[in-house]
């Protein structure tokens, strides 16, 4: 009976260990130092001249000692192929980890074929020897270089035609997965991919609101339109009244339709964002309770604060429901002469048409500092497993013999 109880609880303690094991991975360590991310999972083909930036591709260094150390990043490719990174070299406070987004760079001259390319980040100490190295970890990713691609141009727009700013994602999809490889904010993605299967998703207000599966061959130019059906601004015109003597512009009349598609929304304001050289005036010109699944017209005179002056004004509207911008039309311009007459002014370039303080920035920090804390409680949630394994093993392995 007490062999079989020793037995038991060895059992039980090599049951914990690897639900340990199971708990942490895929966590690469030496010592306090380890390397976890998304980095080792990825299966990424890319033609040859493109580059690949996502912040679904990254790896995370932890510093689980108790004591700081200063990291050195390395990385490890085919000739003509660059794995980006934010830093790659940074001190790590004990106990706490970083967040590294990878980019990858294919240039023309790279060969087309299977790689294996490689991150590595080594810990080091400084004294009165010198720089020691301390361990270090690493993480591998499959790379596959064509010589042949296509391009795909995808854009996002109303079940009327107009074109409407959204976040598109684009993934590379292999059987059963599925990588994400570009994204963008502005309604549009013109890419260079390589031949294959793909699935393009849309989103507005973090819905998902269209989704396409698509293929593209060497050599095609593939265009996708998604329809996405929500609240849109549509017929947005700025049309000048000149005085009738002097023909200078008096004021600027807005006008817009927004397209409410989707469902009714409460809390709803639009705001006209007016940026000229001299200053940017922010003005909410419709505030409602409830907007409608309808059309709404909406119509307003604008006046600067500080008059007309020579130069270019620019002006788009942000559509806010719940104190949140859930979209926001394409810009339109008008240029004021020295006679103070206005004309239509095609957007584009050196003028900056990006709202500031109202804008949310969508791409993700090159790299951020957070707390080591989880990586801990990881462990002892896995500890915890194994000891309630420990337990019933025991427990059946008893009635077994008895």
């Amino acid at each position: 009976m007490a062999s079989s109880f020793k037995k038991a609880i060895c059992l039980g303690w090599l049951l914990a260990l690897f639900s340990t094991v199971i708990w942490v991975a895929p966590v690469q360590a030496q010592g306090g130092f380890a390397m976890s991310g998304s980095f080792y999972s990825q299966k990424l083909e890319l033609p040859q001249g493109t580059t690949l930036r996502t912040p679904d591709i990254y790896v995370v260094v932890f510093n689980n000692a108790d004591e700081d150390i200063n990291v050195k990043m390395s990385t490890n490719t085919p000739p003509g192929v660059t794995i980006i990174l934010a830093e790659y070299e940074f001190p790590l406070a004990a106990h706490n980890q970083k967040k590294l987004d990878i980019g990858v760079d294919i240039s023309m001259e790279a060969v087309p074929g299977d790689y294996t390319i490689g991150v590595t980040a080594e810990p080091y100490k400084t004294g009165g020897t010198g720089i020691q190295i301390v361990g270090g970890a690493g993480q591998d990713a499959d790379l596959t270089i064509t010589g042949d691609y296509g391009v795909v141009n995808i854009t996002t727009l109303s079940p009327g035609g107009t074109p409407v700013p959204a976040m598109i994602y684009l993934y590379r999809t292999y059987d059963k997965d599925s990588f994400e490889i570009a994204r963008t904010d502005t309604g549009e993605l013109d890419l260079n991919v390589s031949p294959g299967d793909y699935i393009t998703r849309a989103f507005i207000g973090g819905r998902q609101l269209a989704e396409e599966s698509f293929s593209v061959a060497a050599d095609e130019h593939k265009s996708i339109n998604l329809s996405v059906k929500t609240v849109c601004f549509e017929g947005f015109e700025v049309v000048p009244v000149n005085q009738r003597d002097t023909g200078a512009v008096v004021m600027a009349n807005v006008v817009c339709s927004i397209n409410n598609l989707w469902d009714a929304f409460a809390d709803v304001k639009v705001n006209l964002i007016v940026t000229s050289d001299t200053q940017q005036e922010n003005v909410t010109i419709l505030n409602t309770s409830r907007l409608e699944r309808s059309q709404t017209e909406v119509n307003y005179n604008y006046v600067p604060s500080d008059g007309w002056q020579i130069g270019v004004y620019l002006f788009k509207l942000e559509l806010e429901i719940g104190g949140q911008i859930y979209t926001t039309s394409q810009a339109k311009g008008l240029t004021i002469d020295k006679t103070g007459k206005a004309s239509l002014t095609t957007v584009g370039g050196a003028i900056d048409t990006t709202p500031t303080a109202t804008t949310t920035t969508t791409a993700a920090a090159a790299t951020e500092e957070v707390s080591g804390s989880s990586f801990i409680w990881l462990i002892i949630v896995g500890i915890a497993v194994g000891v309630l394994v420990i337990v019933i093993a025991v427990i059946l392995f008893i009635r077994k013999r008895m």
